[in-house]
């Protein structure tokens, strides 16, 4: 089977989708990933159908529609999505997607390019989850953007097979219920063959651990060196694994660029991040306890959840992390939330076993067609 898969060109709505098209690859399918230029060396060793322009240039545009910057919820990341992007890429993307002739198409909740393509070349889809429930009225409103584009080009709504769901129950808030098409599917933390890292030797490894990620959606020298200089002054050896340009261990402080989220994950006793959802489900995933400093997007709602369970503490100062992380690593409830929690999403479908789901799902597609 062909399958396409989608995202928004961010790592934090692309990279979510690997694991899946990893499994899937590893099942005998054959595997595209729809992206732009910008984010195609992100997503090797897959091949990448490149379509629309740069997400600054998507981001400039939407401010100049709506005097608003995108990055917040919002009117203007309703416009971005199922708007801007929609309007820059779909022409390109759909001319790449019927050379490609996919039998299925997977993409995240808020790429709107791919279930146009899906309408357009009447093919079944499914979406995975990458953030946690987003607010009824926000939803909403990104629906019927999308509606008045697919009345633009005299579509009709496919409806999707199934929502992929990795956000855990007990992250959910009372009375938020998750998707009625949801399945449940293990989060993992991502990881690339090809991407080598040996793990630093510190002059004191008897110093607790901190990793420091605050993604790829955050690039802010600045914050990760004022992390990094808090937790070393608290007493921690720190990686720093972000894009910058990787330096040697300089007192108890390791920058080492871009890593695969599951190469350093087991080594740290706490995780600092943004609390971008991606980041937060592989710690969830690996019992690592949180310190969390949000910037924007879900990322504020993520903080709150994670803190309400006992498995983190919500930051607004960078100089805070290195207190902050020192008061988890001593205090056991910390840890044995984590723990409680990693044994919750083990739970969870794993990734090997939604493939033949989707498979089953696609030939029960057709033959109700028939």
């Amino acid at each position: 089977m062909r399958i396409l898969f989608s995202a928004v060109p961010a790592g934090g709505h692309a990279l979510p989708l690997l694991p899946l098209a990893t499994a899937a690859r590893a099942a005998g399918h054959e595997i595209a990933i729809l992206s732009n230029a910008e984010t195609a060396p992100l997503l090797r060793p897959f091949p990448v159908l490149t379509a629309g322009p740069t997400l600054e240039a998507q981001m400039a545009e939407t401010q100049r529609r709506t005097g608003m910057h995108p990055a917040q919820p919002g009117p203007a990341a309703v416009e971005m999505f199922a708007g801007t992007r929609v309007d820059l890429t779909y022409d390109e993307a759909l001319r790449e997607a019927t050379a490609f002739r996919p039998e299925l198409i997977v993409c995240e909740p808020f790429d709107y390019v791919a279930p146009t393509i899906a309408s357009a070349l009447d093919v079944p889809w499914v979406a995975l989850g990458i953030s946690g429930s987003v607010p009824s009225e926000l939803m909403s409103a990104l629906r019927g953007r999308w509606h008045q584009q697919l009345d633009r080009y005299s579509l009709r709504a496919t409806e999707r097979l199934a929502y992929l769901d990795p956000y855990p129950a007990f992250l959910r808030q009372e009375g938020e219920d998750p998707e009625p098409d949801a399945i449940a599917v293990r989060p993992v933390a991502f990881d690339r063959e090809d991407d080598v890292f040996e793990l630093p030797a510190f002059r004191e490894e008897d110093r607790p651990r901190a990793l420091v990620t605050f993604g790829t959606s955050v690039i802010e020298p600045e914050a990760e060196e004022a992390t990094a200089r808090s937790l070393a002054d608290s007493g921690f050896n720190v990686i720093v694994a972000g894009s910058h340009t990787p330096e040697r261990v300089a007192g108890h402080v390791h920058r080492a660029g871009f890593v695969p989220l599951a190469r350093v994950l087991p080594w740290a006793d706490v995780l600092v991040s943004a609390g971008g959802t991606g980041t937060i489900l592989a710690a969830l995933a690996t019992g690592t306890p949180m310190v969390v400093r949000p910037f924007h997007a879900d990322q504020p709602w993520n903080a709150e959840r994670l803190t309400r369970i006992g498995i983190a503490e919500t930051i607004s100062a960078f100089d805070d992390s290195g207190p902050a992380a020192a008061k988890i690593v001593a205090t056991p409830s910390y840890r044995e939330a984590a723990a409680r929690t990693a044994q919750e999403v083990g739970t969870m479908t794993p990734v090997s076993e939604i493939v033949p789901m989707l498979e089953t799902a696609v030939l029960r597609h057709g033959s109700e067609r028939r």
